[in-house]
């Protein structure tokens, strides 16, 4: 899924007569996914040289109920929300979303719950580390969008609390790229629905994301890692 944006837009460059690409005519949304695995493999090196892989990708599983609960209900009414009535002229955007989506998350999550929170581990405590690794993954998304980006920002923030919860609960990177798929999944498809999504769906996946963010610092705070070295 994070080689194919690049496969993609090499053959769509290379082969005469070739249009776009083979996932429609969303070349810009390919070309950054294509940014995205490039990262991806930068820090899949930078990982390996120094010996990391452990500590980035798993944890023991801290147990938290409340944290399963929701997690388990921010996935089902994220799953339902793709139930909408889409628009006839979708299926190209979705296409590339579809791989957008799993290499962003890939590449992010890698990066914010994986090398940030194990580096951080090793001399900080444990509620700086969400602090710090999601406040990073929230500033960077407002890199050039100035006041306009302050509510994504926000939500960015409450993204990587709840991912951070993910992780913690699940023990391994996995947890918090689903969640991180599902969220990204679930922006792109309502610009694509018919009549947008249903207000009790809307509301319903952000009020047990924010839930999930506040467990998120309640584990961080209640659970602390011990320090430790890949």
């Amino acid at each position: 899924m994070v080689v194919l944006p690049l496969v993609l837009l090499g053959v769509s460059a290379i082969l005469p007569g070739v249009d776009g690409s083979p996932l429609g005519s969303e070349d810009a949304l390919l070309r950054q996914t294509a940014g995205d695995a490039i990262a991806l493999l930068v820090v899949a090196a930078l990982v390996t040289l120094l010996g990391g892989w452990r500590s980035v990708v798993s944890e023991r599983r801290t147990r938290s109920r409340w944290g399963v609960v929701l997690l388990v209900g921010y996935a089902l009414v994220a799953a339902a929300t793709f139930t909408t009535p889409l628009r006839p002229d979708s299926g190209d955007y979705l296409g590339a979303l579809a791989v957008a989506v799993v290499a962003v998350a890939l590449v992010e999550e890698l990066v914010y719950r994986g090398t940030l929170v194990a580096g951080f581990r090793r001399v900080l405590p444990e509620w700086v580390v969400w602090l710090l690794s999601t406040a990073t993954f929230a500033l960077a998304h407002a890199l050039g969008q100035g006041l306009d980006g302050l509510f994504q920002v926000q939500m960015t923030f409450v993204l990587g609390s709840a991912a951070y919860l993910a992780r913690r609960v699940t023990g391994s990177i996995v947890g918090p790229v689903v969640v991180h798929v599902l969220y990204n999944a679930v922006q792109g498809f309502r610009t694509q629905t018919s009549d947008g999504v249903p207000f009790l769906l809307s509301a319903g996946s952000t009020l047990f994301l924010l839930a999930a963010a506040v467990v998120g610092l309640i584990v961080a705070i209640r659970h602390p890692r011990d320090h430790h070295r890949a």
